[in-house]
């Protein structure tokens, strides 16, 4: 593990996953997705001008379920639009 984790607990994971669910495409919604870190497998891997050469640290990386379920939300809900980070984590 490293301090730089970022997690979201189960409490919010579930949350997460029952507003995609309540706010379907087929109803019109389009949802956008504000976070801290990125989700994993998003493809965001580089930092331009990057003062130090390290891995990212992703959305709950060190839980292999949760580090997973945002992605797999992404893709398989039409109704997300867009996913915005603030910022790489560096260990």
């Amino acid at each position: 593990y490293t301090s730089h984790e970022v997690t979201i607990d189960d409490a919010q994971l579930a949350w997460f996953e029952q507003l995609v669910i309540d706010h379907p495409a087929e109803d019109g919604w389009k949802l956008f997705v504000f976070t801290h870190a990125p989700p994993n497998g998003s493809g965001l891997r580089v930092l331009q001008e990057n003062h130090v050469v390290n891995g990212c640290c992703w959305l709950n990386h060190n839980d292999p379920r949760a580090s997973k379920l945002f992605i797999e939300t992404v893709r398989k809900s039409p109704q997300i639009k867009g996913w915005f980070s603030a910022h790489f984590h560096l260990s």
